[in-house]
């Protein structure tokens, strides 16, 4: 495989990296793994948190026999969750993958995502290792970096939400119809993709699921519907979508490591169609995607009520279709005394590292509780 780095403009060595810091070296170093059946830990190690929570086990412990990364993220609680995967979950994943691409017209893959979470590592990394192409990359992406890049013939760009919206936004109206273009980690809406296809003449596919369940489905530019990929069979309980599928982490890793149980069942209310089409109604309420992760609305307000003239915090979300983030905290403080937004980045530097959360603030609320505690509304 060969990987070019965009910034020196010379090609990767694959090789061990055990204390990557850099997009690069950790996309060097996971692949040198991956092609050496090393076993190995993915993360965020800009998390503090996280990190620290990481290195509190014992690798011995965590280093479990057939596996070959073990991803975390923060799970549907807002606590670490370590996910592991074999390279049969991976490279299944991407055969299917492969299935639904004209792989004729694809002769180089630009990445833009960081290969620490699978959607970087499958999509972004292993993806152009199956079709023997080049992997171009660099650590960081200026939005005409990325176009200078897609008008390149017969590019497949792996990207984000946040890099379409954007492409959206500038004044560039080439056409990018030799390129195509695969998007995860967080919805994009129908309008967002319609507008990029018909200002760029390209198409965008994007992917649903998540860390513990692989690829579930997929969808073109401004479809409603989304296409269970080949290997997957849906399931429902109470319009809860369920799974069935080989891309499904066998193991998880919390407090200790237990087995997953199928069907996995996930937060995601929907209406199946057929049976392998869906329409996804919505997500559990209490879950925020913010840059391609999960963060608990319920573990930030007890981060923020840990402030001890704090009160009560009820965090609602909310999704802004004309900003680039796609939702954002909407964050209902109880106190006498006013919680400032410094403050409040402090503490989810502490919390998150370098993940930028975006919030609103509003002070002087009164949380409302039901009969048995649970906070239901403001005023």
């Amino acid at each position: 495989m060969k990987i070019f780095n965009i910034d020196t403009q010379s090609y990767e060595k694959i090789r061990p990296i055990p204390d990557a810091s850099t997009k690069i070296e950790r996309l060097v170093h996971a692949i040198y793994c991956y092609e050496n059946e090393i076993f190995e830990v993915l993360y965020d190690k800009t998390q503090p948190s996280l990190k620290k929570y990481v290195e509190n086990f014992d690798r011995d412990y965590i280093t479990q026999e057939g596996m070959q990364f073990l991803f975390f993220t923060s799970g549907t609680t807002g606590d670490p969750t370590g996910v592991y995967k074999t390279r049969k979950n991976i490279e299944l994943a991407i055969d299917d993958l492969i299935k639904v691409l004209d792989t004729s017209k694809i002769q180089r893959v630009v990445a833009t995502v960081p290969f620490i979470h699978l959607y970087g590592i499958e999509a972004g990394a292993l993806l152009s290792h199956k079709l023997g192409v080049e992997l171009h990359t660099k650590e960081n992406f200026l939005i005409q970096e990325l176009i200078a890049e897609a008008k390149k013939p017969n590019t497949l760009v792996i990207t984000t939400p946040l890099f379409i919206k954007a492409l959206n936004k500038t004044t560039e109206q080439d056409s990018l119809k030799d390129s195509f273009f695969i998007t995860s980690t967080a919805p994009l809406n129908h309008e967002d993709a319609k507008t990029f296809s018909e200002k760029f003449n390209s198409s965008v596919l994007q992917i649903f699921g998540s860390t513990e369940t692989g690829a579930i489905a997929y969808k073109i530019n401004d479809e409603k519907i989304w296409h269970a990929f080949e290997s997957v069979t849906l399931t429902t309980e109470n319009n809860m979508l369920g799974i069935f599928s080989p891309f499904i982490a066998p193991k998880t890793l919390t407090s200790f490591i237990q087995n997953v149980e199928l069907p996995f069942a996930t937060e995601d209310i929907v209406e199946v169609i057929g049976n392998k089409d869906f329409e996804l109604i919505g997500r559990s309420s209490n879950i925020a995607k913010i840059a391609g992760k999960r963060i608990s609305t319920l573990q930030i307000e007890a981060i923020i009520e840990n402030l001890n003239y704090i009160d009560a915090v009820l965090i609602k979300i909310k999704r802004d279709d004309k900003a680039l983030k796609d939702e954002i905290l909407e964050i209902y403080v109880e106190s006498d005394q006013k919680l400032q937004a410094k403050v409040l980045k402090e503490l989810f530097t502490k919390h998150f590292g370098s993940l930028h959360l975006p919030f609103k603030i509003f002070n002087h609320k009164k949380i409302i509780r039901s009969s048995v505690g649970k906070k239901i509304g403001f005023e």
